[in-house]
């Protein structure tokens, strides 16, 4: 019994010091955990210094998965980032001197029955080159409107005649400056925010407010000069630029080769009066010179004659 009743007795202490134990972990574990948010809240810098230098460090994450990594389908970089690129597309056209204004209006028309959501004509100009005509048209039109617009152009060139002598294609990444001035504008708009809570602060002085309604100005300056600029670099992203350039072709034999010729014989009067407009011009400048002029040379002939004559009469006498 005496052996029974001892082993009771120890049993009941491992028992009563685990339990003591469990509730000692717990109370220090929440005592901890009281002590970081008090820190983390309320405490000061030196206080959470020494907590942190006093706590063991965080374990290190785990290492992704192996499966993960080389699953094709976990999403990359550039797949997690949206490109945003401005497409310029740039072709020279070269068609019959009487075919290149009906191609420039056609093209033209197109881009505004088109709608201006779809397309839009920057610039077009039509002007004489030559023995024919030549022109340009600048569009900026969204790029599925665009694509069939490409799509058809050789056939259209084709049936006035015609010939793509060049054609090319250029591409401008502006992912990183977008990015970057939309995440100084937000920079921007929280300063604004700050500044608009200064100046509902009571008891400040005019000096303070003054100062404050003054940066003010500025922060919303910069917020809406940045935002105009944002919104131009994503129209550029979203409506490709098209430039075509148009010039004719002069056929070797037709009656336009004649043109300099012809111009030569009918401006022939007037290139004879323009002529003789600017002799008498340089007479006219000349002719107060020649009052000068010609007694100065007739009395410098006279006294070289008599220089010489006196010279060959000191010769015979001698």
């Amino acid at each position: 019994m005496k052996h029974v009743a001892l082993i009771g007795l120890l049993a009941a202490a491992l028992l009563a010091g685990c339990e003591n134990g469990s509730y000692d972990e717990a109370e220090s574990g929440d005592r901890i955990y009281a002590i970081t948010e008090e820190v983390t809240v309320t405490g000061s810098r030196q206080a959470r210094d020494g907590f942190m230098a006093s706590a063991p460090p965080p374990a290190p994450p785990p290492p992704p998965s192996t499966d993960m990594a080389q699953s094709p389908d976990a999403p990359q970089i550039d797949d997690v980032v949206q490109r945003l690129i401005a497409y310029s597309f740039n072709y020279q056209l070269e068609t019959p001197s009487d075919a290149t204004s009906g191609l420039i209006d056609r093209h033209r028309e197109a881009c505004l029955a088109a709608g201006p959501g779809t397309c839009q004509v920057i610039s077009a100009n039509v002007y004489e080159q030559g023995n024919g005509v030549a022109g340009s048209l600048a569009l900026r039109a969204l790029p599925v409107w665009i694509e069939s617009f490409r799509d058809g152009l050789l056939d259209e060139v084709d049936a006035a005649d015609g010939r793509i002598r060049h054609q090319s294609q250029s591409a401008e990444d502006l992912t990183a400056t977008i990015y970057d001035m939309e995440a100084r504008l937000e920079a921007k708009r929280t300063l604004r925010t700050r500044l608009t809570a200064l100046l509902e602060r009571p008891g400040a002085s005019v000096e303070e407010m003054v100062q404050v309604e003054r940066e003010l100005a500025r922060v919303q300056g910069d917020i809406e000069g940045s935002e105009a600029q944002i919104r131009a670099m994503r129209g550029r992203v979203s409506m490709s630029s098209l430039t075509l350039n148009y010039t004719s072709r002069v056929d070797p034999v037709s009656r336009s080769a004649f043109d300099p010729l012809n111009r030569a014989l009918r401006n022939l009067t007037g290139n004879f009066a323009r002529g003789l407009a600017n002799m008498l011009t340089f007479l006219a400048g000349f002719l107060p010179w020649l009052i000068v002029i010609v007694p100065a040379g007739w009395i410098l002939t006279r006294w070289l004659g008599g220089m010489m004559k006196r010279r060959r009469e000191g010769a015979k006498k001698a």
